[in-house]
């Protein structure tokens, strides 16, 4: 697995590179087919619902979606609009966090997810930006971490990585 996260993001984006067991194809749906994503998206100890996620999966559709803590029920919802898809290399979304009615809860951000062919496998370059602190930053690399250690475990059960 590439470091996960690089030095060379602006000073307000997180940048983080990923190494996946298999094709590119593999890790694009695992992005954008609801069927994959309730499996890994958030952090380790939430879960996302299949009826609270909905993916209008063209540019120009909204997501939606809810982290449930498996401890407490907390509910962290977010969303935004998916603005660029080229399968199986790109996606482009904005997210921002919101309150249970879709009222926006935080800054927007812009979220880009690169695949490309590595070693056998994909390579993910995933850039979030711009954050106003450091400290919301250093809070989505930790749950993006959480969530990528997953979507490689998701992957390599269910894809058949290596």
């Amino acid at each position: 697995m590439a470091d996960p996260v690089s030095p060379q993001g602006a000073e307000n984006e997180l940048l983080m590179v990923r190494d996946f067991p298999v094709p590119q194809q593999d890790v694009y749906e695992a992005w954008s087919d609801l069927a994959h994503a309730t499996d890994w998206w958030g952090p380790e100890g939430f879960i996302v619902p299949p009826e609270r996620v909905h993916i209008e999966n063209r540019v120009g559709g909204t997501y939606r979606a809810c982290m449930v803590n498996t401890l407490t029920g907390d509910e962290l919802w977010w969303g935004g609009t998916l603005t660029d898809l080229e399968p199986p290399d790109r996606l482009v979304m904005t997210q921002e966090w919101q309150s249970p009615d879709g009222t926006p809860s935080s800054p927007e951000t812009r979220i880009s997810v690169d695949l490309a062919p590595h070693d056998g496998g994909t390579r993910m370059t995933f850039r979030q930006g711009p954050f106003t602190d450091r400290r919301d930053l250093d809070g989505h690399q930790s749950g993006w971490n959480s969530s990528f250690d997953r979507l490689s475990r998701y992957l390599v059960r269910h894809r058949g990585g290596r």
